[in-house]
């Protein structure tokens, strides 16, 4: 059974409604990577002691493009602890290969109403810096 990862950054009811706050849902094998760090759209990484970088596989559909492609990525970052990031790598990926996850659905971050303070041990909030389009 796939399994899919879940991102809230927005916090307000009326941020559901936002591509870039709202609720996103990503298949687990969209996971391209992760590293330490904060980056900005363009992919850049920036040092930073207690954030990592989550880079997937885009998940806007354009006519005409590869569904799966790991092109421009989409980008969500996450803040751990001071130093903490590989304890929340480790833990992401102990939850897509762990279980059982009756439903498939791993709550990442989640800020948004009824879910606020909602995150996978380590993390204590996240931002999506990037919702990209694949490219032909």
């Amino acid at each position: 059974m796939e399994k899919f990862l879940y991102f809230r950054a927005g916090t307000a009811a009326a941020e559901e409604r936002d591509d870039d706050t709202g609720s996103l849902l990503y298949p687990a094998s969209h996971l391209i990577g992760m590293c330490a760090g904060t980056s900005n759209a363009a992919g850049a990484i920036t040092d930073d002691d207690d954030a990592i970088s989550i880079f997937l596989k885009p998940i806007k559909m354009v006519a005409g493009a590869e569904a799966d492609s790991e092109e421009n990525a989409d980008i969500i970052t996450l803040a751990t602890a001071q130093y903490g990031q590989k304890d929340v790598m480790k833990a992401i990926v102990a939850a897509i290969n762990g279980g059982p996850h009756d439903t498939g659905f791993i709550t990442i971050a989640d800020n948004g109403v009824g879910g606020t303070g909602s995150f996978i041990e380590g993390v204590t909030a996240c931002a999506v810096v990037a919702i990209n389009e694949p490219t032909d």
